[in-house]
């Protein structure tokens, strides 16, 4: 599936989820509605979510209600959301956890309501149907996210950012086909979106289409070089082609890609898997290690990177640190401790099969 949280931060991030609306614009002199919305705008900015809510808040109190008031203060909700849940973990388990809980979370349900009602006073909002869409997909409730989506295309047919998170929707809902296809009329659009780009090199690659996966990873970045997670997933295509016979000097290229992703972001948890993952087919056990490490140190409950890291350990003849990672293992996981044992009675059935003549 199509990991949300990269482009989840871009929901709230830059011009805000609803594109369009900078402001509320008037043509009348300054009053304390107007002030009140100002400061909530500036408070945005500023990042001082609460104090924005409470600025659009107090505008609605003093008789402002419209369907723009209500995406701000829901922007506001959904950024406030977003900062405090933080980023995403790196494992599939671990992400969709966070991700379900950050969809059920009170900044979210409070978006969902101001989002509501403001499509409600204005059924002809494009920014509030779109603004809408996105939060039902914060919500995981991806048929209607592609309803809302829809409805902000039926007002402006050359909206390729809402067919974008509509491909994602598809894509959540495991219609890849047509998450490609959506994808493709999105690029058809706008052959600058590096957001589509990313996500077809994904599907693309998780369909074992690896060429024209890394074709569209490598535009992606070629249109936004300082994204991390674009040459994580640059470096986790090459990783795919180095298994490949003969596609060995891929590796190297592949360790380059998961470096250059965490010079863009140090603490990217999921960059140091893949590049421990790379320097365990390279062999390079010491630098595996090290990954590891620096793995562990940012996601203290990753059961598996204890598991390779006992691996590790073990077949370097590290006894104690691998007995140390075993029962951490085992703490954070009980059933790797009856992995070994179901394995040898397993085994055992089997010899006695044998001796038996069955």
């Amino acid at each position: 599936m199509f990991n949300l949280f990269h482009f989840g931060t871009c929901w709230v991030g830059g011009a805000g989820i609803w594109r369009r609306g900078g402001g509320l614009i008037y043509t009348i002199a300054m009053s304390n509605i107007d002030s009140l919305i100002k400061r909530g705008e500036a408070c945005y900015s500023e990042g001082l979510y609460d104090s924005a809510i409470a600025s659009y808040g107090q505008a609605m109190a003093a008789g402002e209600e419209s369907s723009q008031l209500y995406c701000l203060r829901a922007k506001a909700y959904l950024a406030k959301g977003w900062e405090a849940a933080g980023r995403a973990p790196s494992g599939e388990e671990a992400y969709e956890k966070w991700a379900a809980a950050f969809g059920d979370s009170p900044e979210v349900e409070l978006a969902h309501a101001d989002a509501q009602r403001a499509v409600e006073l204005d059924p002809k909002n494009s920014d509030a149907w779109y603004g809408l869409g996105v939060i039902l997909m914060d919500k995981r409730l991806w048929t209607r996210a592609v309803e809302a989506f829809d409805k902000c295309q039926e007002l402006h047919p050359d909206d390729f950012e809402a067919k974008y998170w509509q491909a994602v929707a598809f894509d959540e809902m495991g219609d890849t086909a047509r998450a490609l296809e959506t994808l493709d009329a999105v690029l058809a659009m706008n052959e600058d979106c590096h957001e589509a780009c990313y996500m077809r090199a994904q599907i693309r690659a998780d369909k074992d289409e690896l060429a024209p996966a890394l074709a569209d990873i490598a535009r992606a970045i070629e249109l936004d070089p300082e994204t991390p997670e674009y040459h994580l997933e640059k470096g986790r295509i090459l990783y795919f082609m180095a298994e490949k016979p003969e596609g060995a000097a891929r590796l190297p290229e592949a360790i380059e890609d998961f470096t250059e992703a965490l010079r863009l972001e140090p603490e990217y948890a999921e960059a140091y898997n893949w590049r421990s993952l790379a320097y365990l087919q390279a062999g390079d056990d010491r630098r595996e290690l090290a990954d590891l490490d620096a793995l562990i140190k940012l996601e203290p409950a990753n059961a598996e990177a204890y598991k390779r890291r006992y691996d590790c350990h073990a077949a370097c003849g590290h006894r104690a640190e691998a007995a140390g990672d075993w029962l951490y293992l085992c703490t954070l996981d009980p059933r790797a401790a009856a992995d070994p044992f179901k394995g040898a009675a397993g085994k055992a059935t089997e010899d006695f099969k044998k001796l038996r003549g069955n």
